[in-house]
């Protein structure tokens, strides 16, 4: 059974994506000149990628509720840890100096199963999530020194800490987003919920298509 409300929020994320995208391509073939660095454009993918791995949160507790499904969790990680594979190997050709070594998808695929782990647990998962936000936004604990060492600047770097905190927001939230009438009974629009049950196939195809476009367009 499919979650209108969740396919709505990932429909969103989608088409925030596609977006900016659009946008970055924009500027790389230099016909902008908007600042990716700062202001808008530089926490506007950090949204995404937040509403992303919230959304992996919130779906873990349907599919793992009580006991953790192996057998489906097993083939998701792989399914994702494939595609997330598949765009390290293209980008390192494709762009050799800011290829995706550990981007949104491979957040996701190790995410998944570590979010798996605490469906179940819920005060130990509240415990994580609280350290991980002290740490590293009240401590200014980061792991800058990941990027140092492969000295690669990656165009999507999503570590696992101190995002892996989003899917835990999407783990402790969830229930009782799923208990509220409104969200029971949402049914999302078209658009959004056939952008949010085929997200992982447009995440893969979108990049190219666009960018594709922009270089026959120049």
């Amino acid at each position: 059974m499919r979650s209108g409300f969740l396919d709505a929020i990932r429909g969103m994320a989608v088409l925030w994506m596609i977006i900016f995208h659009t946008a970055y391509d924009l500027k790389n073939f230099h016909l902008v000149a908007w600042d990716f660095s700062n202001g808008f454009w530089f926490a506007f993918p950090r949204v995404i990628a937040f509403t992303f791995l919230f959304c992996v949160g919130i779906s873990l507790n349907y599919t793992h509720k009580g006991s953790i499904q192996w057998k489906k969790l097993t083939r998701r990680c792989l399914k994702i840890g494939a595609c997330a594979a598949i765009i390290s190997l293209v980008t390192y050709y494709a762009f050799p100096t800011q290829w995706i070594y550990f981007g949104t998808l491979h957040c996701i695929c190790v995410g998944s199963f570590l979010g798996a782990l605490f469906v179940n647990h819920r005060k130990m998962a509240g415990i994580i999530l609280m350290v991980i936000l002290v740490s590293q936004y009240g401590l200014g604990f980061d792991i800058k020194w990941v990027s140092s060492i492969l000295q690669k600047h990656s165009m999507d770097f999503i570590p696992i800490y101190p995002w892996f905190w989003a899917i835990l927001s999407g783990i402790l939230i969830g229930p009782y987003l799923s208990k509220v009438n409104q969200l029971q009974a949402f049914q999302a629009p078209k658009v959004l919920e056939v952008l949010g049950k085929n997200s992982l196939r447009i995440y893969l195809f979108h990049q190219p298509l666009i960018f594709g476009a922009l270089w026959l367009i120049t």
